[in-house]
């Protein structure tokens, strides 16, 4: 069988830009003072193949960030749809891949190292 190439994202709007890099802010806020985050949510979601759930987790002053899984999940953002991340890589890959998207147009086209910086 053959798989299809994915369809690449179209470039990214102005409002796309002007969110990702207010989320890159908001994100290297969290880190300094984790007051900030605001309330936080937590969601269970069941999915059906393979069966098993998964926990998501949001803050109210974080918006499109989530966590799945706990502190060793994998951590994701509304802006960089189909990437993950750890939690070692968002102060050295997510918040860089966040920057450059609201800087320069740029989505990201590496996949994360997977180990922490």
């Amino acid at each position: 069988m053959t798989r299809r190439a994915t369809k690449p994202l179209p470039p990214p709007t102005d409002e796309e830009r002007r969110i990702a890099g207010e989320a890159a802010r908001v994100l290297r806020a969290a880190i300094a003072d984790p007051s900030t985050m605001g309330a936080k949510s937590v969601v269970h979601v069941d999915l059906a193949r393979p069966r098993r759930g998964e926990w998501w987790e949001s803050w109210a002053n974080l918006p499109g960030f989530w966590r799945i899984n706990g502190r060793k999940g994998r951590y994701l953002h509304a802006s960089l749809p189909g990437w993950t991340y750890a939690r070692a890589e968002i102060r050295t890959e997510m918040i860089p891949d966040l920057e450059a998207l609201a800087e320069h147009g740029v989505r990201p086209t590496e996949a994360t190292s997977g180990a922490a910086a």
